[in-house]
């Protein structure tokens, strides 16, 4: 089999370089107005006889019995009037044409140097070489020339490929060869008949996937988690309905069992889009209803009481014809952290990064929570070869862009305008994402929000027992100093405007640790009613640092350390003021025991939560057990 496939091999480069030979003289022969009047016709077959473009299909076995029988109008090349001399088979004898003397023939040239006009700077030069030292294939003129600038005539054309045919006929497979092929086809038809089989078995199962798949342009993942987590014996807070200096109550909280489920359909319709859409149900509660501050709340949260509800819908496409401007209309669920950089890589994910919910990214980004509109993003430079960047963002998003009702709050005697996608709640984004060297990136961000909380359900909070129907008498201009009430109203957030800026950044120090971190800042202020006008600064920051695949690939060390969102000053004359001393330590690991499953265990730890040092430290354990599909 071997052999066979050699010769095959030897002689293809024979036919490629001989007709790049005849069509060099082809060329060189432009000039001659026999070559250039040559009618198409001319060219096709007659009845009876073989043109000369069906020679290279004919068998070697018909061109020799087509010479003995003299039946095609081809004259030996000997015999042509300066024709060149090739080197066929054995030279016969033959007739002499009308009007053609016979030349002698010149014995076979075994270099390209004994053609006197041939130099190496010829530009056919190699294709002579090749044809005369490997093939044998052409010898040239009696007088030692091979006339290579001579227009060729047809006749000559039809000798010379007539000729390279003979000399290499003999380099295909031999009747020994085929009976070897044939030998080995009949010991090995077993397995060729498994192997067809298997095609066959292939092809039809193909057919049948193809037949019934879900949509040819969908395709279908999602992650489930399982969540096992619970409040250390000892860990307290004070109470709520007392005051922020009350007695401190220790949580009895029992481990719980709980679980998420995430179910993504991400349809393409031309390759470079995206349409998402992410149904999820879930049993998980925040530990913020168990402890009383937002700070111990997990990442993974979902309680939709177990039932399948449309948690994500957007979509994303390009909008420049390079690709380098994008834009993600979110109609569901939108969320500024799922269309920017957070500049957390190795630890933003809630499926397997950190595992409370301040621990994934700067909470600014959080702003406004879910919601709908549009963000852009545009590629400024991308220098892959040396790993820097610069990008720009905009974006747009409303929580209550789905309803065109206000809500009015008659207790207040204001209206609180939540809702509209333009006129209500909302948080406008900008943001630079710069990648100056290699490993290195970090972000500037600018938002601009109304009737939000910029701490994103992160920060020092009390549950809603801090807040009585009875107004805004002592316990609430007590609580004052709370990020989730930073002016101190009856309505939380609901009428404040905010100018919240934001600085983050990635650095992989080596390949196995990376340390990432940001800080955030808002001034947030009253716009309507008997607040009007009061003015809180909130405050957080962080430092994480992730070590990947220290044991097996794919697991990730993780240890997060910072300040959750906390007042750094108080609107309320008397009130508190916050001594911003709620600290945030989390650490864990997770183990990737399969690509599709890992499980992470991992401390949480809050000192003086809810900025108030008469609490016990609050401490969760929790296990993640994490499957993606």
């Amino acid at each position: 089999m071997s052999r066979v496939l050699w010769k095959l091999l030897l002689a293809s480069p024979v036919l490629v370089t001989g007709l790049g030979v005849m069509n060099g003289a082809a060329i060189a022969a432009e000039s001659s107005q026999e070559l250039l009047n040559i009618d198409v016709a001319e060219l096709q077959p007659t009845p009876g006889s073989e043109s000369l473009l069906t020679l290279p299909t004919q068998s070697t076995e018909f061109i020799a019995q087509n010479r003995r029988n003299n039946q095609a109008p081809t004259p030996s090349v000997a015999e042509l009037e300066g024709g060149p001399v090739v080197n066929p088979a054995p030279a016969q004898p033959h007739r002499q044409d009308q009007g053609l003397g016979v030349r002698r023939q010149m014995p076979q040239v075994t270099s390209v140097n004994q053609l006197s006009d041939v130099r190496p700077t010829d530009w056919a030069y190699q294709a002579l070489a090749s044809l005369v030292e490997k093939y044998g294939c052409i010898a040239g003129y009696p007088d030692g020339t091979f006339r290579g600038n001579r227009a060729a005539t047809r006749y000559e054309l039809a000798a010379a490929l007539n000729a390279c045919l003979d000399v290499i006929s003999d380099r295909f497979a031999t009747k020994e060869d085929l009976a070897a092929l044939r030998k080995l086809m009949e010991e090995f038809a077993v397995e060729l008949a498994l192997v067809q089989g298997r095609v066959t078995n292939l092809e039809g199962r193909v057919s049948n996937l193809e037949a019934t798949q879900f949509a040819t342009i969908t395709k279908l993942s999602g992650s489930v988690i399982f969540n096992v987590s619970g409040v250390f014996p000892g860990s307290g807070i004070a109470d709520p309905t007392v005051n922020v200096g009350g007695s401190n109550a220790n949580i009895n909280n029992n481990p719980v069992f709980s679980h998420r489920t995430r179910l993504i359909l991400d349809t393409s319709f031309y390759g470079r889009d995206q349409l998402r859409i992410r149904l999820q149900s879930g049993n998980i509660q925040g530990y913020n209803a168990v402890t009383g501050t937002n700070m111990g709340r997990l990442a993974y949260e979902a309680n939709t009481g177990n039932g399948f509800v449309l948690n994500k819908l957007y979509y994303r496409f390009p909008i420049t014809k390079d690709g380098r401007g994008r834009l993600i209309v979110d109609a569901q669920g939108g969320d500024f952290t799922d269309n920017v950089q957070t500049f957390n890589p190795l630890l933003s994910s809630g499926d397997n990064g950190a595992l409370s919910r301040f621990g994934r990214y700067n909470p600014i980004f959080r702003n406004p929570g879910a919601g709908a509109g549009v963000t852009f993003r545009y590629t400024l430079l991308d220098n892959k070869d040396r790993g820097t960047g610069l990008d720009f963002n905009l974006g747009y998003l409303a929580p209550g862009a789905n309803s065109p009702n206000t809500v009015t709050n008659t207790g207040g005697g204001f209206t609180a305008f939540n809702s509209g996608l333009f006129g209500g709640a909302y948080a406008a984004l900008a943001q630079v994402d710069v990648r100056p060297v290699r490993n290195l990136a970090f972000g500037l961000t600018y938002i601009r929000s109304f009737g939000t909380d910029v701490t994103g359900g992160t920060g020092s909070s009390w549950t809603g027992a801090a807040y009585p129907n009875s107004g805004y008498g002592p316990i609430v201009a007590s609580n004052a100093g709370l990020s989730n009430n930073p002016t101190g109203g009856t309505n939380g957030v609901a009428n404040n405007s905010a100018d919240s800026f934001g600085f983050q950044f990635s650095y992989r120090v080596m390949p196995k640790f990376g340390v990432s971190g940001w800080a955030g800042y808002s001034n947030v202020t009253a716009q309507q009613g008997p607040f009007n006008g009061r003015n809180a600064q909130i405050m957080n920051w962080a430092l994480t640092a992730a070590a990947p695949d220290l044991w097996n690939r794919g697991d990730v060390l993780g240890l997060i350390f910072g300040q959750p969102p906390q007042m750094i000053s108080s609107p309320v004359n008397g009130g508190p003021r916050s001594t911003f001393d709620s600290y945030h330590i989390e650490g864990f690991y997770r183990f990737r025991f399969t690509p599709n499953i890992a499980v992470t265990p991992g401390i949480i730890t809050i000192i003086n939560p809810n900025s108030n040092t008469s609490n016990s430290p609050l401490v969760l354990g929790v296990v993640r057990t994490t499957f993606t599909f």
